[in-house]
């Protein structure tokens, strides 16, 4: 259990560095040819490292259409949050994508029929408040905080999504098909202005991105594989330490208050869905308070 924490923390504060670079490479090109590029050498990476190790890459022969679905999803919330990162400091954008868990236990319980249980509401509740907190609507939305949102809400559904598709591949198979399914996906879109110029920069750019986001990749599942999910759950929120201390010291970024205030009542409301719903039974937990005469 403790391996699979570390690794999961691991993931996370790496995480943030894959958002640097893609937001340094947002200065001279669009988000969607910067996700095209991270998504198509991710998937070259994990087809390489298969032949290294002398192991062959599994397509799934079933359910075609919502792998083709949850496939768009992630490539619509990886595109949003890289066109936040060109607008709003990379805490904010990153901050955005934490009411994810949210969005996914409320279409859960829309699709799923998971049951409505009172941490999961209270949560919300406090989650949407943060969020609104971190938009500051009075101040005037900023387009930024709204792609950041919109991409955590598109992260949501991704996840609600998974849960009824089987898990046939093995990790290296799924990063690989994804990820070359998703750059094919975004390619007319990223590539309708035409090829871009083949820039030492832009090469060392999509290659960091593609090894940084498979690295991230396979310690997730490996951190998955060795502890439960809801005992992890609370260590996603690591990569907000990270994308602070990256935002500061490599784009020389700050946050006000208010934008504190709103990213912790998404990390609170986040990990109030986490609780037992008995500790909000308070009848009960009333009649288990000893009587004293």
């Amino acid at each position: 259990m403790r391996t699979g924490v570390v690794f999961l923390v691991l993931a996370m504060l790496l995480t943030p560095a894959v958002d640097g670079v893609a937001k340094m490479m947002a200065l001279s090109s669009t988000p969607m040819m910067i996700a095209f590029l991270r998504y198509l050498t991710a998937g070259l990476v994990a087809i390489a490292v298969a032949r290294s190790l002398g192991r062959r890459i599994e397509v799934p022969r079933g359910d075609r259409i919502g792998q083709v679905a949850r496939t768009a999803l992630i490539m619509g919330a990886m595109t949003a949050l890289i066109a936040a990162l060109g607008m709003v400091p990379m805490a904010k954008a990153v901050g955005g994508f934490l009411i994810a868990p949210i969005v996914s236990g409320l279409l859960g319980m829309l699709i799923w029929r998971e049951p409505a249980t009172a941490p999961r509401l209270i949560g919300a509740g406090i989650s949407c408040l943060g969020a609104a907190i971190l938009m500051r609507p009075e101040a005037g939305l900023e387009p930024g905080s709204l792609f950041a949102l919109g991409g955590g809400a598109l992260l949501g559904a991704y996840l609600a999504a998974t849960r009824g598709a089987g898990a046939g591949t093995d990790a290296l198979s799924t990063l690989a098909v994804q990820s070359l399914l998703g750059s094919a996906l975004i390619a007319p879109f990223a590539l309708a202005g035409g090829l871009p110029a083949l820039t030492p920069g832009l090469l060392l750019g999509a290659a960091a991105l593609g090894v940084l986001s498979a690295i991230c990749h396979f310690l997730t599942v490996a951190a998955y594989q060795r502890a439960d999910a809801t005992i992890l759950a609370p260590f996603l929120y690591f990569n907000m330490i990270t994308a602070l201390a990256v935002g500061f010291f490599w784009f020389g970024e700050t946050l006000a208050a208010a934008g504190f205030a709103g990213l912790l009542a998404i990390a609170l409301g986040g990990l109030v869905t986490l609780m037992p719903p008995d500790r909000f039974n308070f009848k009960r937990n009333a009649s288990r308070r000893p009587a004293f005469a």
